[in-house]
């Protein structure tokens, strides 16, 4: 084959110097390019090296002749814009490629028309741009275009990712199943979830989840495949090793099953969207099991209550007395033929007329009350009233009756009975009388006494002035006898005035706010010789209850009597130490004053504690009358004491003061 003579003056040209200087007046952009491989050893190519940028290149790129970054580092976005998959075609294949691109990204807005081919171990690219020429209706109308699609392409993208991101927050169960296979392509948190020890993505929803099979789902997940008609399901019971156990568990889903299409229409897979309402449904079963369980007892409980009711009447009728029942509105129900009797009635017709034909006017009020609370509240019902005999006469009864209920907690109503007390109140009236009549005389004999007691002392000592002992030793004896029998004679009547005076008083005086500090400091004060005598240190806490509302002179009372017993009983072999405080105990002050005395053995003397003249400790001087008098004065306040005390390790009062 002929040769094609080349012109002398490129023949005398060296290669090199020939290529060089090509390069350089060139007025297309040229990069030399090398491979680089991935590390792991697959052979693929993952970028390419930059090896030399001719000068239109480095012009053109805005960059060096050999940058030092990557083909993929200098163009992040060429792996999307499809220009590095060019770039590897044209290297792997060994032929010549084109390609022409409006780049729109990294910096660049350009139209690029780009020849490849390898050569040797790179790759060389030549290219040109128009971002200095006008461009050519068909590049405007491409640009244009390729604008249009990329936005197209990023707003598909972004409506994409956040359907993605809506599906995987959802709260329901979620997966995509593709192809004939129902394949998983796509599965949500939640779903893998009910999942913990299976990888299920990707898979076969039969080799997935092979339980399923024989179960209805597969089946309704085939139809809407084949029909593209969408499935509902509500409360389906699945059994499947949900835990990863080996052992199918019951579980039940609300379902959706939707056909998913392409862009021809065509059914290429379903749509899975599942609530897992297992613990509604269970809750509704054991619901409706506790309820027949329930109605069933409820039916065997109603015959025992009526057998029960039959027994209950035979048995009441028997009783001397008298005992009623009556319904949830506080109708009656039943009354014994005791209660039939006193009244002189039927029990028809004492259900039909109720009680207000047989109580006194002004007492029908509050008997109506008193039971009403007592149902509403579903407490004790208690209330002496009269109520009026068959011969005409009002008897005074004490009623009392407790609430029944239904297994269901329902009340079935109250029962009670009622016993006639009209004796024992006039026997009580008749011991009030006699009380206040032995006050009085205490009250009255105290005061006369005084006298005749000062006058006694007087005469004694004037006899001792006058008159002498014919026998010293005698004198020694006697004189002291009888100056410690008239004292403790002394003191016995004046503990008595002071008992009757109180007695007297006892209720008559008002209550008001004390200050507890103000009236302890007083007592204290008033104590002070016997404070020192003791070595005793008194300490307060009275931050529960600052104040109280009780009749301050009956309050200084019991505080002057056991603040005077703990110095009294003091041990000797001591200081004395005693604490005064209150609490609260269901809304009502508790006085406490505790002490490190003497003590005594409270489980074997207590009852006797707060008898008249009663004394447990004989090396003092005392009466036995001060506790006998805060005793009487709490109990007319509606309180009451209550005592803890063992011999050798103090005593501790607890008094509930009432309401003054």
């Amino acid at each position: 084959m002929p040769v094609t003579p080349v012109p002398l003056p490129l023949r005398s040209l060296p290669a090199d110097q020939l290529l060089g200087d090509l390069l350089a007046v060139s007025m297309t952009g040229v990069i030399y390019y090398t491979p680089l491989y991935d590390p792991a050893g697959s052979g693929q190519i993952v970028d390419f090296t930059f090896e030399y940028l001719n000068p239109t290149a480095q012009r053109m790129m805005r960059m060096p002749e050999v940058p030092t970054r990557t083909h993929n580092e200098q163009w992040p976005h060429s792996i999307a814009h499809g220009t590095f998959d060019f770039h590897v075609d044209a290297f792997v294949s060994g032929e010549s490629r084109e390609y022409n691109i409006n780049y729109q990204a990294d910096g660049y807005d350009n139209y690029y028309r780009l020849a490849a081919r390898r050569s040797g171990d790179g790759l060389l690219v030549s290219f040109t741009d128009t971002a200095d020429q006008p461009r050519s209706p068909v590049e405007v109308a491409l640009r244009e275009a390729q604008t249009r699609e990329q936005a197209a392409r990023t707003e598909a993208e972004a409506q994409r990712q956040r359907l993605h991101h809506i599906l995987m927050e959802l709260p329901a169960k979620m997966a995509t199943l593709s192809g004939p296979e129902l394949t998983f392509a796509l599965v949500s948190p939640g779903f893998q979830q009910l999942f913990p020890a299976r990888a299920i993505q990707g898979l076969p929803i039969r080799e997935a989840l092979p339980e399923l099979v024989g179960q209805p789902h597969l089946e309704q997940l085939n139809q809407v495949y084949r029909t593209g008609e969408p499935f509902y399901g509500t409360e389906l019971e699945t059994w499947v090793d949900f835990a990863g156990t080996g052992q199918p568990q019951c579980r039940y889903f609300n379902v959706f099953f939707q056909a998913l299409r392409d862009a021809n229409g065509h059914v290429d897979g379903v749509l899975n969207f599942a609530y897992d309402v297992t613990e509604q449904v269970e809750a509704r079963q054991q619901l409706v099991q506790l309820n027949q369980e329930l109605e069933s007892r409820v039916q065997s409980r109603t015959l025992e209550l009526q057998e029960s009711e039959s027994r209950f009447r035979i048995m009441a009728d028997a009783a001397p007395n008298q005992v009623w029942a009556v319904n949830p509105d506080s109708t009656m129900r039943y009354a014994n033929q005791a209660f039939l009797d006193f009244v002189g009635v039927s029990l028809e017709q004492y259900v039909a007329t109720g009680w207000a034909a047989f109580l006194p006017a002004d007492e029908l009020e509050l008997a109506q009350t008193t039971l009403e609370t007592a149902i509403r509240t579903r407490s004790q019902y208690i209330l002496e009233h009269r109520l009026r005999r068959h011969d005409g006469q009002y008897r005074w009864l004490l009623a009392q009756g407790a609430p029944s209920f239904y297994p269901n907690g329902d009340l079935y109503g109250y029962v009670g009975s009622a016993i006639d007390i009209t004796e024992l109140k006039q026997t009580n009236q008749r011991l009030t009388r006699t009380n206040q009549d032995l006050d009085n005389f205490v009250y009255a004999a105290s005061h006369d006494l005084k006298q005749p007691v000062n006058n006694l002392v007087g005469l004694f000592t004037e006899m001792r002035r006058s008159s002498t002992f014919a026998d010293p030793a005698e004198e020694e004896l006697l004189v002291p006898l009888v100056q410690e029998a008239l004292q403790q004679l002394g003191r016995t009547i004046d503990d008595l005035a002071t008992l009757g005076e109180a007695q007297q008083t006892a209720g008559k005086a008002s209550a008001e706010e004390v200050s507890l500090a103000d009236l302890t400091e007083e007592v204290v004060n008033t104590l002070e010789p016997q404070v020192r005598a003791a070595r005793a240190r008194i300490t307060v806490d009275f931050a529960a209850w600052p104040t109280v509302a009780f009749a301050r002179a009956n309050l200084r009372t019991i505080l002057l009597n056991l603040l005077s017993n703990a110095l009294k009983y003091a041990d000797p072999a001591r200081p004395a130490r005693i604490h005064v405080s209150v609490w609260a105990d269901a809304d009502q002050p508790v006085l406490v004053v505790k002490d490190n005395g003497l003590g005594f053995d409270a489980a074997r003397y207590g009852p006797e504690l707060f008898h008249l003249f009663r004394r447990f400790h004989h090396h003092t001087t005392g009466s036995g009358v001060g506790l006998y008098l805060v005793n009487r004065i709490v109990q007319a306040s509606g309180g009451g004491i209550e005592v803890d005390s063992q011999e050798g390790e103090g005593a501790t009062f607890r008094i509930r003061l009432g309401r003054g």
